[in-house]
């Protein structure tokens, strides 16, 4: 859902991100990327409140292995070809302040 350039720019400001399109994921069923992201440790960035949120209850509560999933939401950044860049930048301010995040819930 959300651009590759994101993962770029996100990249560029020094961290290691990814897009599920880039690692062909892209079509890929939204318990197949949280999956992956548990495998390699990583965080999810997601517009998919629903579905996220109700796999990580779920996965919670049968205490499996689940990350921190974070929530966007692409109408509160400008649009016009600039949605990477400010999202990206929204998302360096959350890492700064969450250098540890615990497995749960975020909005940034």
């Amino acid at each position: 859902m959300l651009p590759p350039a994101a993962a770029d720019e996100l990249a560029r400001l020094g961290h290691e991100a990814m897009s599920v399109l880039r690692i062909d994921l892209g079509s890929a069923d939204d318990s197949e990327v949280f999956e992956r992201a548990v495998t390699d440790g990583r965080v999810i960035v997601t517009e998919n409140f629903a579905d996220f949120a109700a796999m990580l209850t779920g996965r919670q509560n049968r205490n499996e292995p689940s990350v921190p999933v974070v929530f966007i939401r692409r109408d509160h950044f400008l649009r016009q070809g600039a949605l990477a860049r400010h999202l990206a930048r929204k998302l360096d301010e959350w890492a700064k302040a969450n250098p540890e995040p615990f497995v749960g819930l975020y909005w940034p």
